[in-house]
């Protein structure tokens, strides 16, 4: 018999007030951490009302992607949006969306469905044998 167990990380972000530039990168710079060690993850992301981004936030994160996306894409188990109301769901959960991530992706109206969501992509990738 042989025993292989695999865990990951759940990254829980939310954003709130007024996120910074240096914040944001700041935030890209966590995700960052995890493809470089290799280590595969689960994004829980979540924008309080009233948050309010730096005007350069989609620049920076466009940057990020085109040299992170192949690692982003092997370590990223899959991506929740906690919308914060029902019109915000439907904004996040189109097809233009999941299409652009490349990864599983959900959206709820609930924390704890997101977490049960997460904790089932983790699972998709714990092997025993």
């Amino acid at each position: 018999m042989s025993l292989s167990s695999h865990y990951i990380q759940i990254l829980d972000m939310q954003f709130s007030g007024q996120v910074s530039s240096q914040e944001f990168e700041d935030w890209l710079s966590q995700i960052q951490v995890f493809l470089d060690q290799g280590r595969a993850f689960v994004l829980i992301m979540q924008t309080l009302p009233q948050t309010e981004f730096p005007e350069d936030y989609r620049e920076i994160q466009s940057r990020w992607y085109k040299s992170y996306k192949s690692l982003f894409f092997q370590y990223c188990l899959g991506l929740a949006r906690i919308a914060q109301d029902e019109d915000d769901r439907i904004r996040l959960d189109t097809p233009a969306l999941q299409q652009a991530w490349q990864v599983p992706y959900f959206v709820s109206l609930s924390k704890t469905d997101a977490l049960d969501w997460a904790v089932q992509r983790s699972l998709c990738k714990t092997q025993i044998t």
